[in-house]
């Protein structure tokens, strides 16, 4: 086989980067976020999010019973630069799931709600 050309440029196998730890202050402040839904106090979440994402939440908000859902827990994470998508669930006993994805990003020393979508009706690969 003939000579390809100069190996100075030819591209291998590029490492794969550790996995970038998810901070512990955003962990509590998505289980404080989910605390607030499940006791229905949607004003007090509605205060932890960006302007433009404050009415996705009200919204949110608004569908959830207080007192109906019992348990919780982050079923999936992803990462875009410094913003992270967290998908959580809250679980009742008589009551269908509420699947919430959270586009959470830095605010300060805080992390804040820049986008929150309800997936529990919707069909994709998230609901599963």
């Amino acid at each position: 086989m003939g000579d390809m050309g100069y190996r100075d440029n030819v591209m291998g196998p590029q490492p794969i980067a550790a996995r970038k730890s998810i901070p512990e202050a955003l962990l509590k402040t998505v289980d404080q976020i989910l605390d607030l839904l499940a006791s229905g106090k949607g004003a007090e979440t509605s205060s932890m999010a960006v302007d433009s994402a404050k009415d996705e939440v009200a919204r949110l908000a608004a569908a959830v019973k207080a007192g109906v859902y019992n348990d919780k827990g982050i079923v999936g994470t992803a990462r875009t630069n410094d913003h992270y998508w967290i998908k959580a669930k809250l679980t009742g006993p008589d009551t269908k799931p509420l699947i919430i994805q959270f586009r959470m990003g830095p605010n300060g020393d805080n992390w804040i709600i820049w986008q929150v979508t309800n997936l529990s009706e919707a069909r994709s690969a998230w609901t599963r």
